[in-house]
């Protein structure tokens, strides 16, 4: 079939069956929106990673071997944190963190104890037996105090904070809003006028959820608001603004009713898929509504079933290359290695092709049902946008030379920058450094060395002393060899401690003993005094254990320097442990330094893909590879500039901004598409270059211009998140769609004029 006969089959269809083709409409939205409330959300990272990934299982073996692994932490902070008051005060909060169901203990100071040996046993005495009533026993038991493990574990080193970790009994499989309310309910009924400070992952997951929660309720009304203001000024017309308006309205139903009904979960980047919708999705309706009222204003005579079945001839294919190029843009991201960054690609290209979709057929439909605007067939109506456009596009031409220069060097400087672009996925860094989150977790990483660990499970032998060894050589390598690293904490200690205490606390037993049978005597010995319990965190099982876990807690949660710590600790097992002991790591550090390399590997796969398969689309489409080349350029370009800024103004790349080069990709290349195809077409009607550069401007510009306004005002919404990589993702992409405007509307018809490629006069 030929394409125009294909065109006037499609006008065909919307003209004799528009009514058919709205209530059709109206009927599926029905059906998707009944899908919509069973969405649920998910905050959570580690459903990021593939579950056949080596991280995923060995932390999913950690929650079934140990008692949980998920923790939270709690510290008090006074000046008189040692008064009776406070220490009584704070012994019912401990016995009231106890009571929470998911907390399966709680470690702090009323749980402390000392070890003593007696008549060859063990006695444990609680460090904390009674409140010191004066100063001086007050300053007896500060001394005391000194002399423990206490400071910078559960104690703050200047004495003003003392911290309560409790242990969860999974690690994500609950709910993280339940718990943090019911923590913050027991935290207010305490708090005062000491200053009490909680953290966690699971108290970030909880907040991502509440700002997830905000972010959708605010996002698509205000994007909504924004481009109907856009379209009214654009367009001042009822069609003109509610035909995109609904189209970009089913197209966001349609794409999470469907998520609904395959029983998806959205992640806490799926904020974005409604403002990306409405900010991409519209260009089509765009494009159809203004090249309709442009030529109307050009051919007044003609009936609107004329101009209507002219616009889809001149647009149907631009714009079907245009949508098939941005929807392969995101279909590129099922390269990426992380599955819910594929999830995200696939669901916004199902919306772009809905959108695609109605644009080339509920909008015709309407419109052979309305009358066009009366204002649309004044000969004054855009003639200042008009010529504007005319003049920029003369402007280009004449000093090509300068310009093409000019942006050379301006590309060398910015892009430059990409040298010192940087990855962080740090879910801390979602919220204001002024936020409550950020603010706690600061406190409590700096009074003891960090809220975040990374574990090393280790299975063999565990009460060998070559095993104990073994754990030992790599704890020494693990702090001797980052800086970030803050304390370790393993079944090594709690021998060398048994040993220490055993023999009268004589420093040189502190040590690991030779002898198999006397570290498995210590371990029965401290069993009866009925705190086997202890081991849980730490051992399978305290009798004969097959696995146990070294703990290493981290100062800061610095993804880049955790992903260093990652690759340094597995190529250390590597080289040290291959033939002995199955190590692995896990815990929320490594997972984040895994997902960090795994950002940047699929960042790079998927930008690659997707822009080699739309160069090789767009080379068939204009049978030329120049065609391909200068179809993809301004992309590249915009590309090269959004990521050297970033490493110039220090901005992270992340799991938000990781979809950036898509949108650049997809939304990209449409304005050249549609910029080379409407110059050939003027071209081959017989115009010389100059004068079809000028008639593309005057007829396509207003339509790409449009549509990279609707893309900024639609991101522009991003701006009022709570998630500041969400903030800083719309502020990147509003200036990545003006690199991409100003490379298909300046650097384009510079080149072209420069080098008048052949492609523009052979024919189809």
């Amino acid at each position: 079939m030929s394409k125009k006969s294909f065109n006037r089959r499609l006008f065909d269809f919307d003209a004799h069956y528009p009514r058919s083709l709205i209530a059709g409409v109206f009927f599926l939205t029905l059906i998707f929106l009944w899908g919509i409330p069973r969405l649920e959300l998910d905050p959570g990272l580690r459903s990021m990673i593939p579950h056949q990934h080596p991280m995923a299982k060995s932390m999913d073996q950690a929650e079934e071997l140990f008692s949980g692994t998920g923790m939270i932490i709690i510290a008090v902070e006074s000046d008189s944190l040692f008064s009776p008051s406070v220490l009584a005060k704070y012994a019912s909060f401990h016995d009231s963190l106890e009571n929470i169901p998911l907390v399966s203990r709680v470690y702090s100071l009323y749980t402390h104890y000392d070890i003593e040996s007696k008549s060859e046993e063990f006695v444990l005495r609680k460090t904390i037996e009674s409140f010191p009533k004066n100063d001086s026993l007050r300053q007896k038991f500060i001394n005391d105090l000194k002399n423990t493990d206490l400071i910078e574990n559960i104690i703050s080193s200047d004495l003003k904070k003392m911290s309560f970790l409790c242990q969860l009994e999974s690690s994500y499989d609950f709910d993280e809003v339940a718990l943090r309310n019911e923590i913050v309910s027991i935290i207010n009924q305490f708090e005062g006028p000491e200053k009490i400070y909680y953290s966690g992952f699971p108290i970030t997951r909880a907040e991502i959820i509440d700002s997830m929660k905000k972010d959708l309720s605010t996002f698509t009304p205000l994007a909504l608001g924004l481009m109907i203001i856009l379209l009214t000024l654009s367009f001042r017309s009822w069609a003109g603004v509610f035909l995109p308006f609904f189209v970009v309205g089913i197209s966001v139903i349609w794409t999470f009713g469907l998520m609904g009904w395959l029983g998806m979960t959205v992640p806490f980047i799926g904020g974005l898929i409604p403002v990306m919708l409405i900010a991409i999705a519209n260009d089509y309706g765009i494009h159809i509504i203004s090249h309709y009222y442009e030529y109307s204003r050009m051919e007044p005579e003609k009936s609107r079933g004329a101009i209507l079945r002219k616009t889809i001839r001149k647009l149907g294919k631009p714009i079907f290359i245009a949508g098939l190029t941005t929807i392969v843009s995101f279909l590129g991201l099922a390269t990426h290695m992380l599955p819910r960054v594929r999830e995200m690609g696939f669901f916004i290209s199902f919306g772009i092709l809905i959108s695609f979709l109605l644009s080339m057929f509920l909008i015709p439909a309407v419109l052979v049902l309305l009358n066009r605007p009366a204002f649309v067939m004044r000969e004054s109506n855009h003639q200042n946008i008009n010529k504007a456009l005319v003049s920029l596009g003369d402007f280009f031409v004449k000093f090509r030379s300068s310009l093409l220069v000019g942006m050379t060097i301006v590309v060398l400087v910015l892009g430059w920058g990409i040298r010192d672009l940087k990855v962080d996925t740090n879910p801390d860094y979602y919220f204001p450094k002024e936020g409550r989150i950020r603010i706690h977790n600061t406190a409590i990483a700096d009074a003891f060395g960090g809220s975040t660990q990374m574990s090393i499970m280790l299975e063999g032998d565990i009460f060998n002393p070559e095993t104990l060894h073994d754990i030992e050589f790599l704890t020494n390598h693990i702090k001797g060899t980052h800086d970030l690293v803050t304390k370790t904490h393993s079944i090594v200690d709690v021998i060398k401690n048994l040993h220490f205490d055993f023999n009268g606390g004589d420093s040189a037993f502190y040590a690991i003993p030779e002898e198999r049978d006397l570290i498995v005597q210590y371990m029965f010995l401290f069993s009866l005094t009925g705190n086997t319990d202890e081991f849980d965190f730490i051992l399978d099982d305290w009798e004969e254990p097959e696995f146990t876990q070294l703990f290493v807690r981290l100062q800061q949660v610095q993804t880049i320097k955790i992903a260093e710590i990652v690759e340094d600790t597995e190529q250390f097992i590597r080289a040290n442990f291959y033939d002995k002991h199955g190590m692995q790591l896990t815990g929320p550090a490594a997972f984040l330094g895994v997902l960090t390399r795994m950002i940047v590997k699929g960042q790079i796969i998927s930008l690659f893909v997707s822009a080699f398969i739309i160069f090789l689309m767009m080379s068939l489409v204009f049978r030329s590879f120049v065609g391909g080349f200068l179809s993809v350029l301004p992309m590249a370009i915009s590309v090269l500039l959004v990521f050297g800024v970033m490493g110039h103004l220090g901005i992270v790349l992340n799991m938000t901004t990781s979809l950036l080069t898509s949108i650049l990709v997809g939304v990209g290349v449409d304005y050249t598409v549609h910029f080379l195809w409407h110059l050939r077409d003027h071209i081959r009607s017989g115009m010389d270059l100059s004068e079809s550069i000028r008639n593309t401007f005057r007829i396509s510009g207003k339509g790409i211009a449009f549509n990279a306004a609707s893309v900024v005002v639609g991101f522009s919404a991003l701006l009022f998140s709570e998630f500041l990589p969400v903030a800083v993702f719309g502020i990147l992409v509003m200036a990545s769609i003006v690199f991409c405007l100003f490379g298909a509307l300046a650097l384009l018809p510079a080149l072209v004029s420069l080098i008048n490629p052949k492609f523009l006069y052979e024919d189809e």
